[in-house]
């Protein structure tokens, strides 16, 4: 697995141009797609999208990548998540017990 890999999640109201933004986005910024999935929810007409990359060439702080793609969320109205694919995520487990 390559240093420093990146995840990008993000929802917004469906239109043209937000795969390009993205994908241009990154590349802009030397960043590598290693993977990529999306999904349009053709009921409520919101895209969401999961990309994962790694630094191309240079090492980019994930803070400038994230002010960097701000400008592009708001042009598309998107909520967004950006954050390092390495870092733990916090887990609650919630259980119930029923009778038999």
């Amino acid at each position: 697995m390559p240093d420093h890999q990146y995840v990008l999640t993000l929802s917004c109201p469906d239109r043209p141009g937000i795969v390009s933004a993205v994908s241009t986005f990154l590349a802009h910024n030397g960043q590598n797609i290693l993977d990529a999935q999306q999904f349009d929810d053709v009921e409520t007409k919101k895209f969401f999208m999961r990309v994962v990359f790694t630094a191309a060439d240079l090492a980019v702080e994930l803070s400038a990548l994230q002010t960097g793609f701000a400008a592009i969320a708001e042009r598309f109205g998107m909520g967004r998540q950006m954050r390092d694919r390495a870092a733990h995520r916090k887990v609650m487990l919630l259980v119930t017990k029923s009778d038999p």
